[in-house]
């Protein structure tokens, strides 16, 4: 494309012109073709009306030449005597309008281009603009920033240190291509130097338990290897960054002293970073001591640190050894320390700790979040030694009370005082107050009683979280499936009014039509829960049923029921969690109002566990079991159905007992909500743990957070008992 230089030329008037406020009436615009004058009316529509002078129009003709379509821009001031006020006329000449935009990227894809091209706001058949050009450049880097990666543009100062780079091209014949290149690491490097060949040798065992992903390593795997991988990890991130140096600041006798990095050949673009090493020196040649003694000291004793130390001679790797014990030791209890040397009594070494304590606790960028919402929720406490399993505890259970969309910390010595420390909690409060869920699933329509759109299904649910900072949700639902309609409100506050609980209530309506019965069902429940616990959750609640089966002949009956909860869980996420486990249990009471209302105890419980296998995969298993002891009236029944499903199977099958077990391999990228599993699960129902009737199904299932819509599980299954009838299914919200 042929880029001209934009002329910006002013009109000579006279002085009197500008020498006194005039209104500005109009703005009129001659030679826009591509560009309308509604895309300019915010540019001066502030200015109609209104006294103005020299500065507003020279403000005005700023603001159109800074969108950068223009090759030139002049005006004139032209009277209206009828109305004594003035009309801006402003004649623009267009730059060549762009053909076709495009973006290519150089990589494994780390994020998807249809992602990137909604970042791009020069568009096809407009005129070419170089703001618009940079602002496109500046937004494809934050699409790669905002997801934690390293980049740089050609306006950077620095792309040494970028696995990302994001740059542009105008071609001749009034094209623009966007190019972006994903940097994988293909390998580490170290040049060490030293002439410890004690300290060369103790690096060479440090160098194997650096845990990060180089690409070189992936070029190795075999092929089924490589299905467990995923070459998008390979680009660094900054946290991998961080991840790399932290491994290596562990270790008291390295100090890094430069870091460089180096482009190579490899299937994608490529980078080698090298990392200068050296042995920290605090003697310079072997010693004779008497000992080496702790001192400050008070969580461990100098035996449970370092042993027993003899007399004899210590190197300066020796030393610097002991001191790598004392850090190990508070670093797996997972506490926070500083360390030095002194010279002791007698020939001896002191190894100084400093064992760091919180004095001060404050929460920044709670602007709507009250307090005491979830301040239970904080455990760092002033006075406690500092400790990485509290920081941690209070990132994931804030996070998960879906309060914020970000935790993070930001830890400052006090001043004169290097064994104190102040921690902020930074909360960023939740752009997205409401949620809005839905799905849609249509299965062919067997029944030649019924017409084909029976055969749609769907799912509806709006929900609001904490809109008004008091810890209060409300969500209402609507499910309509192939036989049932299910409309459900639900609502809750988190520590109401100050109270150390959780209230919640709900009305619920179900209509089944099944064998030419139809099964409508009432609900309304009022619960309340403990907060959490270091011996877990309790809840109780109280609700009221009424059902009533109409067929040839209707009956009604009326429940009271008392469903008595425990839940103990250490989930990292209560959507999809990676790792962690969870145990409930619930046991409920349920008394007739009616004459054919249901006299019975039920129980239910159970556990999930979630093992980490890698970063991003995990395995996650669960196992339901329930029973219902009847005494009379309606029954009360489990099936394998929603949430409590064998995935991929369709049954009607209803009994007093469950047996229940989810098993899958789950893929997920860490901070997000989508991802992809392989599943196998098998459950029963029956009257008696006999086992009968078992159903199993294999298959996979695709969790997608889609914008507006929440987390939406759509999965395949193959039923195992009838594998030629493989089935589709819809979840909505959470996982196991």
């Amino acid at each position: 494309m042929k880029v001209v230089k934009r002329l910006f030329v002013l009109m000579l008037i006279t002085f009197s012109a500008f020498a006194f406020s005039f209104t500005l009436k109009d703005v009129q615009f001659d030679g826009l073709k591509a560009v309308t004058k509604d895309e300019l009316l915010p540019l001066y529509q502030n200015y109609l009306g209104k006294d103005v002078n020299e500065n507003a129009v020279n403000a005005i003709l700023s603001s159109i030449d800074e969108t950068g379509y223009f090759e030139s821009i002049d005006y004139e001031l032209v009277d209206d005597s009828a109305t004594d006020t003035k009309i801006l006329k402003i004649r623009l000449v267009e730059n060549a309008p762009v053909k076709k935009v495009s973006i290519e990227i150089n990589g494994p894809g780390t994020i998807s281009v249809e992602t990137l091209q909604s970042s791009i706001t020069l568009l096809e058949n407009k005129p070419f603009s170089f703001t618009k050009f940079w602002e496109s450049i500046d937004k494809i880097a934050s699409a790669y920033s905002s997801q934690g990666y390293m980049v740089a543009t050609p306006r950077s100062q620095d792309k040494s240190f970028a696995f990302v780079y994001v740059t542009g091209s105008v071609g001749d014949d009034e094209t623009v291509t966007f190019k972006v290149n994903e940097y994988v690491l293909y390998d580490v490097n170290f040049e060490i130097v030293s002439q410890d060949d004690e300290f060369k040798k103790e690096f060479e065992t440090i160098q194997s338990k650096l845990s990060v992903k180089k690409y070189v390593d992936y070029e190795k795997k075999d092929w089924f290897m490589k299905i467990f991988d995923s070459e998008k990890d390979y680009v660094m991130t900054l946290q991998s960054l961080q991840t790399l140096f932290q491994d290596l600041t562990k270790y008291i006798f390295v100090k890094i002293v430069n870091v460089s990095t180096e482009e190579v050949e490899s299937k994608y673009p490529a980078k080698v970073i090298t990392l200068t090493v050296t042995d920290n020196t605090v003697l310079t040649q072997p010693v004779y001591l008497k000992g080496i003694n702790t001192k400050g000291n008070t969580l461990f004793t100098q035996n449970e640190l370092i042993g027993e130390t003899s007399e004899g001679t210590y190197t300066n790797l020796a030393v610097l050894k002991k001191m790598q014990d004392v850090k190990d030791k508070y670093d797996k209890a997972g506490y926070f320390i500083d360390l030095n040397l002194e010279a002791g009594d007698d020939n001896t070494i002191n190894i100084l700790i400093t064992e760091l304590k919180v004095r001060n606790v404050k929460v920044e960028g709670n602007s709507v979040t009250k307090d005491y919402v979830f301040n239970d929720l904080i455990y760092v406490k002033p006075g406690d030694f500092l400790k990485r399993d509290a920081l941690q505890l209070t990132y994931t259970e804030i996070y998960k009370s879906n309060f914020f969309d970000s935790v993070d910390f930001n830890i400052q010595p006090v001043e004169n005082d290097n064994s104190l420390v102040d921690v902020a909690v930074v909360l960023t409060e939740k752009a997205k107050k409401f949620d809005f869920q839905g799905g849609i699933v249509y299965a062919p329509v067997t029944d030649s009683s019924k017409q084909w759109w029976e055969g749609f299904g769907g799912t509806l649910s709006l929900s609001t979280t904490n809109p008004t900072g008091n810890g209060e949700n409300v969500s209402l639902n609507f499910q309509r499936d192939f036989t049932s309609t299910q409309l459900s409100f639900t609502s809750g506050i988190r520590k109401p009014f100050e109270w150390p609980v959780i209230l919640s209530g709900s009305v619920n309506y179900q209509g089944v039509t099944s064998d030419g019965t139809t099964t409508t069902n009432v609900s309304y429940s009022a619960g309340l829960n403990t907060l959490k616990t270091q011996l877990g959750q309790f809840g109780i609640s109280v609700k009221y049923e009424d059902t009533t089966e109409s067929s040839s002949t209707s009956v009604t009956s009326s429940t009271l029921s008392f469903p008595i909860s425990y839940v103990y869980e250490t989930l990292d996420s209560l959507y999809v969690p990676m790792k962690g486990y969870s145990f409930s249990l619930t046991g409920t009471k349920y008394l007739p109002i009616s004459v054919n209302g249901s006299d019975a105890l039920s129980y239910s419980a159970e556990l999930t566990l979630h093992f980490p296998l890698t970063k991003d995969i995990s395995f996650a298993s669960r196992v339901l079991a329930g029973q219902v002891f009847q005494t009379s009236g309606k029954e009360i029944t489990y099936s394998l159905a929603g949430l409590n499903q064998v995935r991929g199977v369709k049954t009607s099958l209803t009994g007093s007992v469950i047996g229940l077990t989810n098993n899958e391999i789950r893929f997920k990228q860490e901070n997000a909500l989508t991802y992809l599993s392989l599943f196998y699960d098998a459950g029963f129902v029956s009257n008696d743990y006999d086992f009968q009737n078992i159903e199993m199904a294999f298959g996979a299932e695709l969790g997608i957070n889609v914008p507006l819509f929440g987390l939406l599980r759509l999965g395949f299954g193959v039923p195992v008992n009838n594998p030629s009838q493989p089935n589709t299914f819809i979840l909505i919200g959470k996982t196991f």
